[in-house]
């Protein structure tokens, strides 16, 4: 998968902030492009899948196109108005292959769709004026506004605009709006029965497109399926089953997986190869048998030499059982020679069939050369080698199916992922009471969002959901990695793939379908697998005209030969007896045909990524694209952000401080809740926690328990995990607040009650809740008290948010975010790596620089905002020259992911698409990172061993085959066994990635300091 242009997205987020409209005019030229998905059948080497790619790429409107060989896949970007799918797999068709779409999507990096609730549109205008607001916003690739429904669906851009812009927007224009939803859309296919003509399958077709949340309906008469594209929000796919079924036709669910297609492929293509292989022995092994063996025994040699018409018995036996070996079992490699020799381009095919049917003509010419001089009264001895060409098409085809068989293996990590899911999924329906009234079985294709879902003991959970029923462990290892099961109840989300633990479940379906974060995990690798490394391009260079120079060597090497035999250059006697010049050049000229292997170059490369890819994809790391892989083992320095990701990003407050003595606690405390319930940062929810936390004890009389229920301390417990207050009823409403990004946040609060230590009683007050750069920003003057108290606590490594109301500094709250415990132990390990380990933060330079020093990283910038993370690794990256690494959450620290030659987002859980990110951490533990670099190093060791062994192969055998020992040594390369030494080395590359398998994680550097600090409490202890 391509890697979107670091320039090109941050020059989008830089439009989307200072209101340019640079990404609008972009998009005027844009043109519309859509990414096919195809799944090939037929290629057999590099030079196939190169044939594939330069046709694509060759046809009108297709702007990129790659083809991978080990998936059996091709993935192309194309124009939407020039060409269409349809068209692209008739182009692979007419080059003899088998060519099946598989998917569609648009090519719009960070396109995503939200569905709006508009309120208050009474006529067209209203409807206009809405969509030409949308339409203003950068970003936005198109919205539609429906006056009836009294919604609004726009597509936009991630990196250049967020869903609260679409809202502002709608808003500003005076409407109520409410977000739906938010998401790419959903696509079903479907088998269709009972239609008759073309008036059935149009009105199928407008039937579906009739139906609220449906985007596009294709119903197609002639293979009888349907493809609907839907709004998973607002339809599913047993609404849209049901509506065909309404009309008395049938339809059912048709499972479409572009990664399972390639496996099925690659099981279809190893069956084929293993019915070859045990045909082509059942022929050849008699043919060796009569060639090797049975004509060195007397009793056998002399009936075998019994002449029948000229021929002998041998002869004749050979003829025949070779044949079919030569023209039925082995047409398949003839057939390829000819389709690449029609393109202009020679591939493995060719040197096989060229090696074959030179070892069958001649010794079919040899055997007719002999009856005729047996005709004469010349006896002669049998020159011909049947045994070769029947010999050389079963090793080839054996290790072709050895090869299949091996590349199947790569891919095994993504099969595990892909059975994770279960194949149906229990949907109960609960009476008014909560009581289960009806349980069905269903499809896990057809789950809805919002479905109600009983998953039981020790089964999987289907879909992405939350639990509104029951407690349980659950077990989330096989797609996130963490080793120990987690406690849920209701509230907590649960992912689709993993297994209940002791008891049942009750789960609300939220993400179902190609959204769920397995679907997503198997889509991002299946990408990854498609993507080509940089270094494979010199591979692809030299596959190129790999055939053509062998042939050439060949021909020079048979040429060689027969004219030095000719001259009298070599001795006679080293011609075998009943053998001859032609014979003996011959054999050297067939045997550097087969010997030589372009496939063990393909190869290299995809294998290893793909396994591991799928290996990293078990331990919670994904990996976006082989070049990121690539990328990884260059990189010299790492950039830590600090909050949650060398912190455990679940900051608390310590404790506070009210600087005016007349100044209320508890009015205090609603200023700042007011204005920090405007923020998501982390600092935000731990003030309103503690903001809650401290009402409770000193209201007696204020009710923040939930509606109807009592307050306990399952509800404190609740707050804490959620990282912060469920309940926002108590908080107090501030209006015209703003965010500002790295410095806090400001609104304007009524007070309840008079505040003396601000002077005269307003209506209204303007708060401000932030660091030391948004007061001096404000105007609002640092008491030394303050300044005093600030210092003093940052230099215990906490931080300080001030609370200032009408301009004045009313109170702080010190704040401290633990450091996780495996942090300093991975900072070392880097360190030993040999790489560099600096600290960018928006923190204040104090805390930054105490933070630091506890882990022992010497390079630090502090006081940094989210774009000027980007400016430091820019920095880094120019005055090191070497590769640069970013560890960030992947949201606030986006640009400066985009930036880094690898960024790296750590803690993502199920938000695994994040686009700035070349690697995604779906845990939040520190020493994934090690894992991602150190296999990422590993993987690209073992494509340089796997290149090495070709190369090496290559320059060995070819030499080797040609003869290079037959002076000193005497000795010459059968080409049957050169036929299976070629076999054999392309299995061995792929056994080499297949080693990859085994990889073990590094050992835990948190286990290593817990040990080490134990042994030394127990040194000392007396």
């Amino acid at each position: 998968m391509k890697r979107p242009s670091r320039t090109h997205l941050l020059d989008r987020r830089a439009g989307a902030q200072d209101g340019s409209h640079r990404v609008e005019e972009s998009h005027i030229v844009q043109r519309d492009e859509s990414i096919a998905t195809i799944a090939i059948e037929g290629m057999t080497c590099s030079t196939c899948s190169a044939a594939v790619e330069d046709a694509l790429k060759k046809h009108t409107g297709v702007t990129n196109a790659s083809v991978a060989l080990v998936n059996n896949m091709a993935e192309v970007t194309f124009e939407s108005t020039t060409t269409d799918a349809a068209s692209l797999c008739k182009t692979v068709r007419d080059l003899g292959y088998t060519a099946e779409l598989m998917g569609l999507r648009s090519a719009k990096a960070g396109r995503n769709a939200a569905r709006l609730q508009v309120s208050g549109m009474t006529c067209s205008a209203c409807s206009s004026a809405v969509e030409a607001a949308l339409d203003a916003v950068p970003g936005v690739d198109n919205a539609v506004v429906s006056l009836i429904q009294q919604q609004a669906r726009v597509e936009y851009d991630t990196a250049a605009t967020t869903v609260e812009d679409l809202v502002q927007a709608v808003e500003a224009l005076g409407f109520e709006t409410k977000l739906l939803g938010s998401g790419s859309a959903s696509s079903l296919r479907l088998q269709l029965g009972g239609m008759t003509c073309s008036s059935c399958s149009t009105a199928i077709e407008a039937r579906l497109q009739a139906t609220p949340g449906v985007a596009e309906a294709s119903v197609s008469l002639i293979t009888s399926t349907a493809e609907v594209e839907y709004d998973s929000a607002l339809v599913g796919g047993r609404d849209i089953i049901a509506a065909i079924q309404s009309m008395g036709y049938s339809a059912k669910l048709l499972e479409t997986s572009s990664l399972s297609a390639g496996m099925e492929i690659r099981e279809r293509e190893r069956q084929m190869w293993k019915r070859m292989v045990l045909a082509a022995t059942a022929f050849s092994l008699p043919v060796f048998l009569l060639a090797m063996v049975f004509s060195y025994i007397p009793h056998l040699k002399d009936g075998l030499n019994t002449n029948v018409g000229g021929f002998t018995v041998n002869e004749i036996t050979q003829w025949v059982l070779t044949t079919p070996v030569q023209f039925i079992i082995g047409w398949h490699f003839h057939i390829g020679a000819l389709r690449s020799l029609r393109r202009g381009k020679a591939n493995m095919d060719v040197l096989v069939s060229l090696g074959t049917n030179a070892a069958y003509i001649y010794s079919v010419i040899s055997a007719l050369h002999r009856r005729s001089l047996h005709q004469q009264g010349i006896d002669v001895d049998n020159m011909g080698f049947f045994e070769t060409s029947a010999l050389l098409i079963t090793f080839i085809s054996l290790g072709k199916y050895l090869e299949a068989h091996a590349k199947g293996k790569t891919s095994q990590a993504v099969t595990e992922l892909l059975k994770l899911t279960p194949s149906t999924a229990t949907l109960v329906a609960r009476d008014d009471t909560g009581r289960v009234v009806s349980e069905e079985e269903v499809p896990t294709a057809l789950i809805q969002r919002g479905d109600l879902l009983k998953v039981v003991s020790g089964a999987r959970v289907p879909a992405d959901g939350v639990v509104v029923e029951g407690r349980s462990y659950v077990d989330e290892s096989m797609v996130t990695g963490e080793s120990k099961p987690i406690g849920k109840r209701p509230g907590d989300a649960v992912i689709s793939g993993t297994v209940n633990g002791s008891a049942p479940l009750i789960v609300k379906a939220m993400r179902v379908g190609g959204d769920t974060t397995l679907a997503q995990i198997v889509r991002l690798v299946e990408r990854a697998q498609m993507s080509k490394a940089p270094i494979q391009a010199l591979a692809d260079r030299i596959s190129a005209i790999f055939v053509p120079i062998i042939l050439a060597v060949a021909f020079v090497t048979w040429l060689g030969w027969f004219v030095a035999g000719k001259t009298g250059a070599f001795p006679a006697e080293w011609i075998p007896t009943g053998s001859n010049t032609f014979l003996f050049a011959l054999l050297f000229g067939i045997a550097v045909l087969v010997v030589a292997c372009p496939c063990a170059l393909a190869l290299a490369t995809p294998t290893a990524v793909m396994v591991g890819t799928g290996v990293a994809a078990k331990n919670g790391i994904l990996i976006k694209g082989a070049d990121a892989l690539e990328r990884a083992t260059k990189v010299k320095i790492v950039v830590f952000d600090k909050t949650g990701t060398l912190t455990k990003g679940k900051p608390a407050v310590t404790e506070h401080k009210v600087f005016p003595p007349d100044f209320d606690f508890e009015e205090f405390l609603h200023m700042a809740a007011a204005a920090e319930a405007l923020s998501e940062h982390p600092l935000a929810r731990a003030v309103l926690s503690y903001a809650r936390s401290c009402l409770r004890v000193t209201s007696s009389n204020l009710n923040l328990a939930l509606p109807g229920k009592a307050l306990d301390r399952e509800d404190d417990e609740d707050d804490d995990e959620a990282g912060g207050p469920k309940n926002t009823a108590w908080i107090r409403r501030g209006h015209d607040a703003e965010g500002l990004p790295g410095r806090g946040v400001k609104c304007w609060v009524v007070p309840a009650i008079p505040l003396a230590a601000v002077g005269p009683q307003p209506s209204n007050v303007r708060v401000l809740v932030g660091n030391r750069a948004l007061m001096a920003e404000e105007g609002v003057p640092i008491s030394r008290e303050v300044a005093e108290y600030m210092r003093e606590k940052e230099g215990e490594g906490a931080t300080c948010v001030l609370v200032a109301v009408a301009q004045s500094v009313v109170g702080a709250f010190t704040i401290k975010d633990p450091l996780k415990p495996e942090a300093m132990g991975v900072v070392s390990a880097l360190r030993n790596m040999g790489l560099q380990c600096h600290m960018v933060t928006g923190d204040n330079w104090r805390t930054a620089r105490i933070v630091a020093a506890q882990l022992g990283i010497i390079n630090v910038q502090a006081e940094v905002l989210p774009a000027g993370k980007a400016d430091a690794v820019r920095s880094l990256q120019q005055t090191h020259k070497a590769g640069v690494a970013m560890v960030g959450d992947g949201v606030n620290d986006s640009p400066a992911l985009v930036q880094a030659d690898v960024g790296i987002a750590i803690g993502s859980g199920t938000d695994i698409a994040v686009e700035a990110a070349d690697y995604v951490l779906m845990r939040s533990d520190l020493e994934d990172v090690l894992t991602a670099l150190d296999l990422s190093k590993k993987t690209f060791r073992r494509i340089f061993y796997n290149y090495a062994w070709a190369f090496i192969y290559n320059l060995l055998m070819v030499p080797l085959a040609a003869g290079v020992l037959y002076p000193p040594l005497h000795f010459q390369l059968p080409p049957w066994v050169a036929g299976a030494a070629m076999a054999l080395s392309s299995v061995s590359v792929v056994c080499s990635s297949l080693l990859l398998r085994r990889y073990k994680q590094p050992s835990s550097v948190a286990r290593s300091i817990v040990t080490r600090r134990a042994a030394a409490q127990l040194v000392s202890t007396p």
